[in-house]
C-alpha cells in the first residue's frame, strides 16, 4: 500500500515558524536551525575499498567441508535470491503471453534464447527489454530488465508461483511514468533497492554526474559469505597445517556467526536485511555492529500501526526487538535453521513453541479453540501477518497478546478479529474478557495509543515508559519519538531531564532519538544538550547528534570537542553522499545546505527531490518555507497549492497553506483553508487555535470563540488558547467570560507576571 504525502521510510515531524502565530510544516527526518555564512560544498567521500584481508572466496570453497548445511543451503530462498534469467531459474510463463493490468500492457516472450518483455518505458511507450536476472523464488518472483547505463530496473508485473500467473504488485493504482513508483523509477532500481540484500559483497558503485552504475559483487545471490563474512582467513586457517589443533576461539576469530554465535551478533548479521533501515555507510564489514551502519526505522506510525505492530514492508528487525523473546535472550536461530531457513519445527502442532513454553500453553483451557486447527496455532494468535507484495505473507514478530479492548478504542488491528471478521471489536474483548479475565498485565502499546490520538495526558506515562528499564530498548526508544510530536509540552525541566537521561542510556536506540528530538528544541538549548554527544561511540547516534547540529560551527562547541565535531560532521557528510541516489537523500541535503546558510544550494537539492519523485510533498513542503523565511511568499504559496492539488487530503499541506495566507494579510482565504485543514487533522489543536485567530481577526467572534473551545477540547492545559479566548472576550466586552479563562492561565501558570497583571486588569473591569 503507498502512504501519500509521505515517504516509505522516512517519519514525517513539525516545523514551525514565527508568522502568525505558528506554521507547522511537516518534513521528512529533517528540521531547521541557525542559518549561517557561505560554506564549501560537500567533498563527497572517496569509493569504499574493501580491506586487503577481507576475501571472499565463493561458496564453493564451504561445500568440501560443510556438505550437509551447503546442501540445505542449495534449496534455500537465499540461493535463490536472484540468479541469471535461464531455462532453469525463470520460472514465468514467457511463451509469448500478455498481460494487462488494466492501464499498462506487458507481452513476455522468448527470442534467441533470451527472455525477452514489452513493457511501457519512462516515456509511456511500449519498449522491449531484455530480462537479465530472476529475483527470487516462491510465492511470487520478479524480474529485473537490463535499463542501460549499469541500471536493472524490477517490473511490476511479477509471476505468482502458486496460482501460476501474471499479477501486478500494485492493482489499485495507476502508477504513471516519470512517477518514483513506476518500475522505471527510482524505487524499482535493482541497483539501490534491493542489491546489496539479495547479492554478497554488492559496490554500489553509482556516478552521480553520469547517473550510471558500475555495479560490482562477489555472488549474484546471497550466499554462504553474505551471513558468515569473507572467508579467506578461515579456508587459510582449516586448510593450514594447524587445523588439527584449532579451538573454537581461533574458529570464531577466523569467520563471522561460528557456531552458538550470541544473540547480538546473529542480530548484526541479519538485521542489515531483515529491517527497514537506512544505510549510513558504504564499508560494512560483517561482524561490525549494525548501528554503525544502519539507522532502523523505529515502530510508530506511518509505517507501523500506533501499538508498534507491523503495517508497512517493515521486516522483522523492528518488531522483534519489541518482544519478551528478545528480552530473553532469543536468536533467529532458535527458531529458524539458517542454512535452510525452514523452521525447526512444527508449528501446526506447535511444536516450535513448545521447544520453551510450558505445555498447558498448547491445551484447549488456554487457547479455547479446537484443537489442531489454524486457530489453535499459537502463531495465529500471537503472529498475525499481512500480505507484502499482494500475495506474501509475513508475520509480525512481536509476539503480543491480543488487545481487540485497545482496537475498540484506537482502532488498531488484533489477531481475534482478523480471523472473525465478521464480529465487532467489542464482542472480541468480552470474549477475551470472559476468558481471561478484565486484568490485564501492562503493556506499552497502551502508552502509544494514548499518545498517537494526541491525547496530552500520555505524556507523563511516555517519561515513565522512557524510564522503564523492563522495557524492551526500542520500546523505550519510540516513546521518546512519541514525546517529540507534543514539542509545545515537554519545555518543563522535568521533561529536560528525561531527555538528558535518554541521551546518556546505555541503548545507542534511545540515545539516538533522543538526539533527534532535540531538533524541536531553540537553537541555543541544542548545542547544549548536545554537545557532549558529539563523539558517541555508535555512528548512528552520532549522526542524530549532527543532524540536529548541523547549522553550529566547531567554534560554538567547548574547544576539547572541537576536532570530534568537525570529525562527526565530515562522518555526516559521508551519509549524506551515501544516500543521495534517493529523494529523501536529497532532502536531508538541502536540509544540510539550508542549515549552513547555502540556500541556492538547498533550493537545488530540493528541486532535485521533486525531479525523483514528484510525489514527495515535503520537498515542496520545505521549499515553501525556504522561499517564505527569504520573503518569497508567492513562490511558497504556488508550491503549497500544488501539493493541496496533488493531494487533497494531505491536511498539513492546507495548514500551511492557510497560514501563508495570513500571513499575506489574505485572511478570508486563509480561513477557507485552515478549515479544510480543521476537516482533515480533527485531533490537531494547533488548527484550531490558528483558525480561531483568522475568525478573530476577521471580526467573527461567535465563530472564533467556537474554535478556541474546539483546540481548549483537544488540549485543555494549554495555556496559549485559553489567552485567546481571554483577548476575545475582552474584545467582546465580556470581562466575566474573560476571567473565568485567565484564571485557568494563573493555575497552569503560577507565579506568571504577566499573568497576574493580566488578572488584576481583567478585576478593574468589573
Amino acid at each position: 500500500m503507498r502512504i501519500k504525502g509521505k515517504h516509505k521510510g522516512l517519519v514525517f515531524r513539525p516545523y514551525r515558524w514565527l508568522a502568525f502565530i505558528i506554521v507547522a510544516f511537516m518534513a521528512c527526518c529533517i528540521g531547521y536551525s541557525c542559518s549561517g555564512s557561505d560554506k564549501d560544498e560537500i567533498v563527497l567521500a572517496p569509493e569504499y575499498r574493501m580491506p586487503s584481508d577481507h576475501v571472499f572466496v565463493g561458496d564453493k570453497k564451504c561445500q568440501s567441508c560443510h556438505t550437509e548445511q551447503w546442501d540445505e543451503w542449495k534449496m534455500s530462498h537465499h540461493h535463490f535470491a536472484m540468479a541469471p534469467a535461464t531455462d532453469e531459474t525463470v520460472l514465468g510463463d514467457f511463451n509469448d503471453v500478455s498481460f494487462s493490468t488494466g492501464y499498462e500492457q506487458y507481452r513476455f516472450f522468448r527470442e534467441d534464447g533470451r527472455f525477452l518483455v514489452e513493457a511501457p518505458g519512462p516515456d509511456g511507450r511500449q519498449q522491449t527489454y531484455q530480462v537479465k536476472y530472476t529475483f527470487g523464488w516462491e510465492p511470487l518472483q520478479q524480474y529485473l530488465v537490463d535499463f542501460g547505463d549499469g541500471k536493472y530496473q524490477a517490473l511490476h508485473a511479477s509471476w505468482d508461483t502458486e496460482r501460476q500467473q501474471w499479477f501486478t504488485l500494485y492493482p489499485d493504482e495507476q502508477i504513471r511514468p516519470g512517477d518514483w513508483l513506476h518500475w522505471t523509477g527510482g524505487a524499482m532500481n535493482w541497483n539501490t533497492m534491493c542489491a546489496d540484500c539479495h547479492s554478497t559483497n554488492l559496490r554500489q558503485r553509482y556516478d552521480p554526474e553520469m547517473d550510471a552504475f558500475d555495479t560490482k559483487w562477489s555472488h549474484i545471490t546471497v550466499s554462504c559469505e553474505a551471513c558468515h563474512g569473507p572467508g579467506a582467513d578461515h579456508v587459510a586457517l582449516m586448510t593450514s597445517d594447524k587445523a588439527d589443533h584449532v579451538d573454537i576461539e581461533q574458529i570464531r576469530s577466523s569467520i563471522t556467526l561460528a557456531l552458538n554465535a550470541t544473540q547480538a551478533e546473529e542480530l548484526n548479521s541479519c538485521a542489515p536485511c531483515h529491517s527497514l533501515r537506512q544505510k549510513l555507510t558504504d564499508d560494512y564489514l560483517h561482524g561490525d555492529a549494525f548501528l554503525d551502519h544502519y539507522n532502523p526505522q523505529l515502530p510508530h506510525p506511518p509505517l507501523y500501526h500506533a501499538d508498534g505492530q507491523i503495517l508497512e514492508e517493515v521486516f522483522e528487525y523492528g518488531s522483534f526487538l519489541q518482544s519478551k523473546m528478545y528480552m530473553e535472550g532469543v536468536r533467529c536461530t532458535d527458531c529458524h535453521n539458517p542454512h535452510s531457513l525452514q523452521l525447526k519445527a512444527n508449528v501446526t502442532n506447535n511444536a516450535l513453541c513448545m521447544q520453551c513454553h510450558e505445555p498447558r500453553y498448547n491445551t484447549l483451557e488456554h487457547h479455547f479453540h479446537q484443537i489442531n486447527t489454524e486457530a489453535s496455532q499459537c502463531v495465529s494468535c500471537h503472529m498475525p501477518g499481512r500480505y507484502y507484495m499482494e500475495i506474501d505473507f509475513r508475520r509480525d514478530h512481536s509476539f503480543r497478546v491480543p488487545r481487540p479492548d485497545l482496537s475498540k478504542n484506537f482502532g488498531t488491528p488484533n489477531a481475534c478479529n482478523n480471523c472473525h471478521t465478521n464480529r465487532s471489536f467489542e464482542w472480541a474483548s468480552n470474549a477475551v474478557n470472559e476468558w481471561y479475565g478484565e486484568d490485564r498485565t501492562f503493556h506499552y502499546s497502551e502508552v502509544f495509543v494514548e499518545a498517537n490520538s494526541g491525547d496530552t495526558g500520555a505524556i507523563r506515562d511516555l517519561k515513565q515508559l522512557i524510564r522503564d528499564q523492563s522495557q524492551p530498548e526500542i520500546v523505550r526508544a519510540t516513546a521518546v519519538w512519541f514525546l517529540g510530536q507534543f514539542p509545545d509540552r515537554y519545555y518543563d525541566d522535568e521533561s529536560l531531564q528525561v531527555i538528558r537521561e535518554a541521551l546518556d542510556s546505555e541503548s545507542a536506540l534511545i540515545r539516538s532519538s533522543a538526539a533527534n528530538i532535540v531538533d524541536n528544541y531553540p537553537d541555543e538549548w541544542k548545542m547544549a544538550l548536545l554537545q557532549d554527544h558529539v563523539n558517541d561511540p555508535v555512528r548512528s547516534v552520532r549522526i542524530s547528534v549532527m543532524s540536529t547540529l548541523a547549522g553550529f560551527e566547531a567554534d560554538d562547541i567547548e574547544r576539547h570537542l572541537r576536532q570530534p565535531f568537525t570529525d562527526a560532521l565530515m562522518e555526516y557528510q559521508e551519509y549524506l553522499q551515501v544516500n543521495h541516489y534517493f529523494p529523501g537523500g536529497q532532502m536531508n541535503l538541502g536540509r544540510f545546505y539550508e542549515r549552513q546558510g547555502k540556500t541556492d544550494s538547498a533550493i537545488s537539492a530540493y528541486t532535485l527531490a521533486l525531479e525523483k519523485d514528484p510525489f514527495l510533498h515535503a520537498a515542496r513542503l520545505n521549499l515553501a518555507h525556504l522561499y517564505n523565511r527569504n520573503g518569497n511568499n508567492d513562490r511558497a504559496r504556488e508550491l503549497l497549492t500544488e501539493v493541496t492539488t496533488m493531494e487533497p487530503d494531505f491536511g498539513d499541506a492546507w495548514y500551511s497553506l492557510g497560514l501563508i495566507l495570513a500571513e499575506m494579510g489574505q485572511l478570508e482565504s486563509a480561513a477557507t483553508k485552515l478549515q479544510r485543514a480543521a476537516e482533515l487533522l480533527p485531533e490537531n489543536s494547533r488548527v484550531q487555535y490558528n483558525k480561531a485567530i483568522a475568525l478573530q481577526s476577521l471580526g467573527r467572534p461567535a465563530e472564533a470563540e467556537t474554535a478556541y473551545l474546539g483546540a481548549i477540547a483537544l488540549e485543555p492545559d494549554h495555556p496559549d488558547y485559553h489567552y485567546g479566548l481571554v483577548t476575545l472576550y475582552l474584545q467582546q466586552g465580556e470581562p466575566e467570560k474573560a476571567l473565568h479563562h485567565a484564571e485557568i492561565m494563573d493555575r497552569l501558570l503560577p507565579d506568571h507576571p504577566g499573568i497576574r497583571q493580566l488578572l488584576d486588569n481583567i478585576k478593574q473591569q468589573f
